[in-house]
């Protein structure tokens, strides 16, 4: 009796053992539990049985992952070019992983360092070298085609912008040139009394964010089919980020004053582009109880913003909280800006270079940490800062010697990691991420619908030790 009474248990747990909970469940709650899973648990929840292939593929269920993954993207139901939706999935799962569709190397034309700057967007990727700096390269990722731009007034370009259709050059004596990519069409230049740190475009309208050295933030709006600049003026405190938004002509500012708990926000509403302000509001934001001097924390905002669509975001790395990184984020469409942590359990933050960054979704961004041979992955939805080994090519020589066959231990103070000379430059899209070195550089494709094959570019090789 006991025997059997152990294997009638046995039989009952295996049975239990067989039970397809998930199979069993009606479709509605299937979705609801898609809700609380991750990208990679999609992907592998198809892989368990044909039975859980065909319920996580079936268009039910795709739909609802997809409505969460396109704004994840920056993406909006407009921008769908495929009807498959595992395509999305497949490629933020690629961005939050580092799992590119391909990687590929492309070595650099008769020079042998790498550029003062490279930037990449709308599938085009332009670059400055360091020994030519008055051209520009422009590379189209779709057909591969080149093509030099070359400053008009044959001055040193100190950066270059890229947004949209528009290139813009930037120069040492602060006139910043700007052409219509798709006509190659010069639109006009101006000097202005500031440096110009950030150029976005809405339409046909550049809204450029300068700053006085030393002194306020300046915003100025250029008509590039009039060819007329209006400034705003000048603000008194460090701007935080602003947003561009074309169809309705308003420009949103948002000044940050980091001297008070909870610190406290200035949002204004401009005109575009007559500068009329439209309206203005203050509200605080919380900070986790910390209290963070601007003193501390202005040498890590790089000026930059990152724009998908009504979303506009930006990061700044308190140096009095060396394990975290407060991201910006405001939405046009809901009028909202909201502050997220993302933590850092590995010392990445004080060895990154802020201002190499390859900002990817309205969450993702990628940097390089030199120190640590790593990529640094700063996602702000799941709040986490993940570490993704370096691997070199086989061709990348020059970068095997320069970062050594093994790295001293992190050792650099905080707050380090705002200066000193990189080994690689990062940059990116949503589409594509790239590492230049002085040998070339690694170009990443994450969008499955997008792998180009550009007639220089060589499959990726990786040396066996590396990473």
């Amino acid at each position: 009796m006991k025997l059997r009474k152990n294997g009638g248990d046995n039989a009952a747990a295996a049975d239990r053992g067989k039970h397809d909970i998930i199979g069993s469940l009606p479709l509605e709650l299937v979705i609801h539990v898609v809700d609380y899973l991750d990208h990679i648990d999609i992907i592998r929840n198809q892989r368990v049985s044909r039975r859980w292939r065909s319920i996580f593929s079936s268009d039910v269920v795709l739909k609802a992952i997809l409505a969460r993954t396109l704004p994840a993207l920056g993406l909006e139901p407009t921008d769908i070019a495929t009807a498959n939706p595992m395509t999305y999935i497949r490629w933020l799962y690629g961005l939050q992983s580092a799992r590119p569709v391909r990687k590929v190397f492309l070595r650099w034309r008769g020079s042998s360092v790498k550029p003062k700057e490279i930037l990449c967007d709308s599938r085009r990727l332009c670059y400055l070298m360091a020994d030519n700096d008055t051209e520009v390269v422009m590379l189209e990722l779709e057909t591969g085609k080149r093509s030099i731009w070359t400053n008009g007034t044959n001055s040193h370009i100190r950066t270059i912008r890229l947004s949209g259709r528009y290139l813009f050059a930037i120069s040492w004596d602060r006139v910043v040139t700007a052409w219509d990519i798709p006509t190659s069409r010069k639109l006009g230049e101006h000097k202005f009394p500031w440096l110009a740190l950030h150029i976005t475009v809405a339409k046909s309208i550049a809204v450029i964010r300068a700053s006085y050295t030393p002194g306020p933030d300046s915003i100025c709006v250029w008509d590039l089919h009039s060819d007329r600049v209006n400034e705003f003026g000048s603000f008194l405190s460090r701007m935080c980020l602003c947003h561009a938004n074309a169809d309705e002509n308003v420009l949103v500012t948002f000044v940050i004053d980091w001297d008070v708990e909870p610190i406290e926000m200035q949002q204004t509403k401009w005109s575009l582009p007559d500068g009329k302000q439209l309206e203005q509001k203050q509200f605080r934001l919380p900070i986790r109880g910390y209290h963070v001097l601007e003193t501390d924390v202005a040498g890590t905002m790089p000026g930059q913003y990152y724009t998908f669509g009504d979303k506009t975001t930006t990061q700044a790395f308190p140096e009095e909280i060396p394990h975290s990184t407060a991201h910006f984020s405001y939405d046009y469409a809901v009028d909202q800006l909201s502050l997220r942590w993302i933590d850092c359990i590995e010392p990445a933050n004080d060895f990154i270079f802020v201002a190499l960054c390859g900002f990817l979704t309205p969450y993702i961004a990628y940097r390089w940490a030199q120190q640590l041979r790593s990529i640094a992955i700063y996602n702000a939805a799941t709040g986490s800062t993940t570490l993704h080994a370096y691997q070199l090519d086989i061709h990348e020589i020059s970068t095997r010697n320069l970062l050594g066959a093994r790295l001293p231990p992190p050792s650099r103070p905080n707050g380090e990691h705002i200066r000193g000379n990189s080994v690689l430059i990062s940059f990116g899209d949503r589409e594509v991420f790239g590492l230049a070195s002085d040998d070339g550089m690694q170009l990443w494709f994450f969008n499955p619908d997008f792998v180009p094959d550009l007639p220089d570019a060589e499959p990726f090789l990786a040396v066996e030790e590396s990473g």
